[in-house]
């Protein structure tokens, strides 16, 4: 199936073109494309002429040549589809059309014959079809092969064509060799600005990408980032173990600092609480924003209970901090909720209530779903609130993982109170 910009003659040509080619980048998908109008646009000429050449111009060796090149472009698509490489196909079709029009030249009379000015066509047709690395070689191959043909046409050895001067010869030699320049020349110039915004395209869509996926605030993970790697970790977690824990932070005070400094003041106090995130967990952790005062941490490779609580002390006491700024000190804290995973109370693919999942079907991330993920959240959610109700630093919800006790209601392990 063609693109959806394509037109009725792509529609068509799709048919011949392998689907991995059609779904790849821009720049893979119309060199693809190109190559197949290439194709159509040679076999055409070669219905045309092909019997000018042969039965009025009696030329010899023409015909057997003419049949070569027309299955050579047969077996273009054959090679596309085979090889899934516009490279090999475009590099075959180029050759194949240098190859017959270099014999016509060295058969039929040199310079003068009807074969040399089209030598020039080449590397035009080479900077379309293999980009500006690749038009470059065949440029150069171009013109060596028209300054052979010249130099042998010149010394006498090939057979007679027209009746040219010394001069004349001379001067076609020259004037194709630079007809071939510039033509690639001209090519090599839409070619590279092609590419050139085909690059700038790709990095516009890059930046979206990372602004869709990132707080536009303080750079840190959005929620729909979140979420896809807890989603990635819980499975890495499910499988190979150990477990991970998310944290639920929820600033304190922060109202408080938009009311009497300004949301400037408020913008800055979020943004000194990520950096100060980041700087308190490992480089393998992901910090997230989740909105307004609300932050999240995925944290993996959980060996202990104690673990989690050494780190969102560590985490307390980096928010608690004075941060200064606008010629005040604004002092914040932090209620933090945890939760861990694997947790089979939230893992909704688990519910005996969802059809089972067929024998051999792929589980790499089918069994964890946004749903487990959200009610993980709301677990860590809930751990902070209470943790704010009951004016502590941190709250860590502890599920029971004893089979037997499946289904009871989740311990909750209290800390001791914050100093």
């Amino acid at each position: 199936m063609a693109p959806p910009e394509s037109g009725p003659l792509d529609q068509r040509l799709a048919r011949f073109i392998p689907q991995e080619l059609i779904e790849d980048g821009i720049r893979s998908r119309g060199h693809a494309f190109l190559l197949m109008r290439f194709i159509l646009v040679a076999a055409v000429l070669t219905i045309v002429f092909a019997p000018y050449f042969i039965l009025y111009l009696k030329l010899p060796y023409t015909g057997p040549m003419t049949l070569l090149y027309g299955m050579s472009l047969v077996l273009t698509p054959v090679i596309l589809q085979r090889t899934r490489s516009v490279r090999i196909a475009a590099n075959w079709t180029l050759s194949c059309s240098l190859a017959v029009l270099l014999v016509q030249c060295w058969t039929l009379g040199g310079v003068s014959s009807l074969s040399y000015p089209w030598l020039s066509c080449i590397p035009m047709s080479a900077m379309l079809l293999r980009g500006v690395r690749g038009g470059a070689v065949w440029t150069l191959v171009a013109v060596t092969g028209v300054v052979v043909v010249g130099v042998a046409d010149a010394m006498g050895l090939l057979p007679a064509g027209p009746t040219l001067s010394a001069v004349a010869r001379g001067a076609t030699t020259i004037t194709v060799a630079s007809l071939t320049v510039g033509l690639s020349g001209l090519a090599w110039l839409a070619e590279s600005r092609a590419e050139a915004l085909l690059q700038d395209l790709q990095r516009q869509k890059l930046v979206f990408q990372e602004r869709s996926v990132r707080d536009w605030l303080t750079g840190l993970a959005n929620r729909s980032l979140l979420t896809e790697c807890l989603i990635q970790g819980w499975e890495r977690a499910r499988r190979h173990g150990p477990r991970g824990a998310v944290f639920f932070i929820d600033l304190n005070d922060f109202k408080l600092i938009n009311d009497q400094h300004g949301h400037a003041a408020g913008d800055q106090v979020l943004r000194e609480v990520a950096l100060r995130l980041q700087d308190t967990v490992r480089s393998s952790d992901l910090v997230g924003r989740i909105g307004g005062d609300e932050f999240a941490l995925i944290i993996e490779g959980v060996e202990s209970q104690n673990d989690v609580a050494v780190l969102a002390e560590k985490i307390s006491h980096a928010i608690e901090e004075p941060i200064a700024g606008g010629g005040v000190t604004m002092h914040v804290g932090a209620s933090i909720g945890v939760a861990f995973f694997p947790d089979r109370e939230c893992h909704f693919g688990d519910r005996t209530t969802l059809p089972r999942i067929p024998a051999g079907a792929s589980t790499v991330r089918g069994e964890v779903d946004h749903e487990s993920v959200r009610r993980l959240l709301e677990k860590a959610d809930a751990a902070m609130y209470t943790a704010k109700r009951k004016a502590l630093r941190y709250w860590i919800h502890e599920h029971v993982a004893d089979e037997t006790l499946r289904g009871t209601i989740a311990r909750v392990s209290e800390p001791p109170p914050a100093a």
